[in-house]
């Protein structure tokens, strides 16, 4: 039996259309559409919370690590469990560097070079003082004393005339051009002595015939360092050596195998003895 298409769609319409096919909905249809609705509903609900909770899981894990990671370097401030923990870091450690291996300290008695800072200047260390010192001078008081103007009565700088009146005895006269040398005693002076008085100046040597000791104590047998120790200021000369005894004077040292063997006082300006 043939049927054109339009005839077999108005016989499906006829079909679906017959009240008979209907099928009504029980009477708790509601309530299970309802109770559907809430089951469906929890479940989306459950399914959120596990998910939140894989996430938190996950979040904990990756804090945990970076609890671990700082902790390995020296800088965490909170252990796994939640507990506040304080972990110093190494002091020579610092950022971006890796730490130093330490130095070990000094043992026993090992010694420490200090570097001084920049721009300061390190002193010298001071050299030690020698313990070579010049002999301690002993005090000379034996023979007469030749004063740094003078002996006994004679001071230099006097004529002729002025020795004779101080009850001195010029005697052995030796003239020169400008000068004479005489042996003089007497009760003016304290031992016999040589003297050279100038026609323009007057005295202006006095040797004692003994060794005689200055105010400053040197005397017969003082060394050359002792002689030096006592006058800071000498000089060498030939035979000995030259003090100064005042700012017109000089004291010439003639020095032997013991030391000191005479001591003359002559005068700075004159024009006898060279």
């Amino acid at each position: 039996m043939n049927i054109s298409e339009d005839e077999l769609e108005q016989r499906l319409r006829a079909m679906f259309a017959d009240e008979r096919l209907d099928l009504p909905p029980p009477g708790d249809a509601s309530a299970a559409i309802v109770a559907g609705a809430g089951r469906r509903r929890r479940r989306r609900r459950n399914l959120q919370a596990v998910t939140g909770a894989a996430a938190a899981v996950v979040v904990v894990a990756a804090g945990l690590t970076m609890v671990r990671i700082h902790t390995e370097d020296g800088t965490a401030v909170m252990s796994a469990d939640g507990t506040d923990i304080s972990v110093k870091p190494p002091e020579n450690l610092t950022q971006g560097r890796p730490p130093q291996p330490s130095t070990p300290g000094p043992t026993g008695t090992q010694s420490i070079e200090v570097a001084a800072p920049p721009g300061t200047t390190t002193p010298k260390p001071s050299r030690p003082v020698s313990s070579h010192q010049p002999t301690a001078l002993p005090s000379v008081s034996t023979g007469p004393l030749l004063a740094a103007d003078g002996f006994g009565r004679l001071k230099l700088g006097m004529s002729e005339a002025e020795v004779t009146a101080q009850s001195v005895t010029l005697s052995e006269a030796q003239t020169g051009a400008s000068c004479t040398v005489y042996k003089a005693d007497g009760s003016g002076v304290p031992a016999t002595a040589s003297v050279v008085i100038s026609k323009a100046v007057g005295l202006v040597v006095v040797t004692p015939d003994v060794v005689a000791h200055t105010a400053e104590g040197v005397g017969a047998g003082a060394t050359k360092e002792q002689v030096l120790a006592a006058y800071p200021t000498a000089k060498d000369e030939t035979g000995g050596v030259v003090a100064p005894a005042s700012a017109a004077a000089d004291y010439h040292f003639l020095l032997g195998d013991a030391g000191v063997a005479q001591t003359s006082l002559m005068s700075v300006n004159q024009d006898c003895a060279g």
